[in-house]
């Protein structure tokens, strides 16, 4: 059975995997030592370096054969079965179809071959990196050995497996994952870092009527069932209630979901059945990733699971029907120009306070806390609580350049969006276009401003919740702000608020100049959130083991870094994820059906980034 199967080092080696070169691509005249590089550009770059003339044009238009036109979709490459498959591939001499270029962003060169009794495959890319590594028996029946799936997308490569042992379920290895039976050996390039292996807080239910309105945009049916699972049950009354809970519960504001995203980089993990927010989350059915934000609104008292609760959705696509709560809006591009539409037509009541939570979040935050910051903050106008976050990550995050009043509190200026360059200035020497160097250096400069006041090793990330004033609201209602082609709230509507303050445009009702500034995001109690941005399929199963890593170390107590969070999630986590393997299960089914899988063919090694799920 799989808790028999213990962590050990894999034995394939890239080494003893000999790589062949497609006889298509081998250059005539290479000199029969040497071993051209995968891909068309490297090839093209050794045929350049050795004198040799070729046919190959990188780049050029080039028909798709019909095994190519069959595993290339809207959303990924699927290759059915690599093991059946006797087709070298090589889509980087290809031309990718219009629509799907981004799905060949790093090439795919799959070659197979026999070394004795041995089947080897090798998936690669375009830079010569190896991204699976397979072994199987030759002298088995493909009957005799499961079906293993290739998929590539726009942010990830997989590798599924299925076999009627696993009673539907299937074994998603991730990258840095293993799997050694008899019969096969399948490894997925990259780096896993084991998690090391090492208990009830209840809220009072609430019952006031708060308002939230959540933007839909794909898959909607989806997301209204999603939310229907959480409010229609008593998950709420585990929530754990804020430090101002009785401020928030007085001022009664709205909070806003958007949850129109495609969810393109959870594809693999949601199946095209759903988007992410109405994605599964490892624990009980009802919970799903956009009950996480749910989870924020209950612990400030917005839902509270009773009659007077008001739910209204604005639906872009029109996939549900308007009715009492539900209404149609124009179709953006983002969620920013519904929100925007909402208040306009006073869907989104535009005399409250209003906050805005990411719908595909993972945090214990506490928001009453940044919403006491709103309401006792001077002439607030808007409130973007703060991440803090090492030099190199802050290149993959929006930043807020701050000034600090003679208060001491911060004060936003200017948005930064994916800095290039934060800790580690440009040299010199980096530019040779005239001017080049010194766009870069105030670039530099801009971002310094980022820095954390607190902390200047981190910089101030902005996680993506917003709390507004009324009269911040009333700003996207300006001109402009409706503009289709500028309705991202993060890239568009708030820096237009920022800026508009920042100017002494943006005045209250006594004419004073509003400000907008920044807090730490803070869990109950005033300690540091912990807050994760569900983005990819590998960032959540880590996620995951590092939750049940911590509820088994140090179970529900202030001393775990995520205590905020529902008991009952972690130890769902806890139940779901084996800590010594590293594999997590959707549920306790999947787990079974895995055991049987192992029992089957009597798997010997099993480690690393693998999900296994219905």
């Amino acid at each position: 059975m799989i808790n028999k199967i213990g962590a050990v080092n894999s034995v394939i080696n890239s080494k003893s995997v000999q790589k062949k070169t497609n006889v298509q691509n081998k250059p005539a005249g290479q000199n029969s030592n040497a071993q051209p590089l995968a891909g068309a550009k490297y090839l093209s770059a050794y045929q350049a370096m050795n004198g040799v003339k070729s046919n190959v044009s990188f780049g050029a238009s080039e028909e798709l054969t019909s095994f190519e036109k069959e595993i290339i979709g809207n959303k990924e490459i699927r290759i059915p079965n690599i093991l059946v498959i006797n087709e070298n591939v090589d889509l980087p001499l290809k031309k990718m179809p219009s629509g799907t270029e981004h799905l060949n962003a790093v090439g795919l060169n799959f070659e197979k071959y026999t070394d004795g009794e041995k089947e080897i495959i090798n998936i690669s890319n375009d830079k010569g990196n190896h991204i699976f590594e397979g072994v199987i028996d030759a002298t088995k029946s493909k009957d005799e050995l499961p079906v293993v799936i290739y998929k590539q997308g726009k942010y990830m490569p997989e590798i599924t497996v299925k076999d009627p042992s696993l009673n539907g379920k299937a074994i998603k290895m991730l990258a840095g994952s293993k799997l050694k039976g008899d019969g096969f050996e399948f490894k997925m390039i990259g780096d896993y870092e084991p998690v090391p292996n090492s208990g009830d807080v209840k809220s009072v239910p609430v019952s006031f009527k708060g308002r939230t309105v959540i933007t839909t945009l794909n898959k909607e049916p989806r997301t209204l069932n999603a939310v229907d699972l959480y409010t229609n049950s008593d998950l709420h009354s585990q929530a754990v209630k804020g430090d101002y809970y009785e401020e928030v519960k007085e001022d009664d504001p709205t909070v806003v979901i958007p949850a129109g995203g495609f969810g393109e980089r959870f594809f693999n993990i949601t199946r095209e059945a759903e988007n992410k927010p109405s994605g599964k989350l490892p624990t009980d059915d009802r919970y799903r990733i956009i009950a996480s934000a749910l989870n924020l609104a209950s612990g400030a008292g917005i839902i509270s699971g009773s009659d007077d609760d008001s739910i209204t959705y604005l639906s872009q696509a029109h996939e549900i029907p308007e009715n009492d709560n539900t209404y149609h809006v124009n179709k953006y591009k983002t969620d920013g120009g519904a929100i925007a539409e909402g208040l306009v037509r006073d869907l989104i009541k535009n005399d409250k306070s209003s906050i805005i939570l990411n719908a595909d979040i993972f945090t214990n935050a506490d928001i009453t806390r940044t919403y006491h910051a709103l309401k006792s903050l001077p002439n607030a106008a808007l409130i973007i609580p703060y991440y803090p976050v090492n030099a190199q990550r802050a290149k993959s995050f929006g930043l807020l350049g701050v000034e600090q009043d003679k208060s001491g509190n911060l004060q936003i200026k200017e948005f930064l969006e994916k800095p290039k360059y934060t800790s580690d200035a440009p040299l010199p020497s980096d530019f040779v276009e005239h001017g080049s160097y010194a766009k870069a250096m105030d670039e530099f400069k801009k971002v310094q401003t980022a820095l954390n006041p607190n902390d200047e090793n981190t910089f101030l990330a902005n996680p993506g919740f917003y709390f507004l004033s009324p009269q911040a609201s009333k700003v996207l209602m300006a001109k402009g702000i409706l503009d289709s082609k500028e309705t991202g709230l993060g890239a568009h509507v708030m820096p237009k608020i920022v800026e508009m303050a920042n100017n002494g445009e943006l005045l209250d009702s006594d004419g004073n100049k509003m400000k907008v500034y920044t807090v730490p995001l803070e869990a109950k109690g005033g300690k540091p959130a912990v807050w994760d941005d569900i983005g990819t399929a590998e960032a959540y199963l880590k996620l995951i083991k590092d939750v049940a890593n911590e509820y088994n170390t140090k179970g529900n107590t202030p001393e775990n870094k995520y205590f905020g969070i529902p008991e009952f999630l972690m130890s769902d986590f806890s139940k779901n994820t084996d800590l010594t393997t590293g594999i997590v299960y959707d549920s306790p089914e999947a787990k079974d059906s895995f055991g049987n899988f192992c029992e089957k063919y009597n798997v010997q090694e099993v480690e690393g980034n693998i999900f296994v799920a219905g």
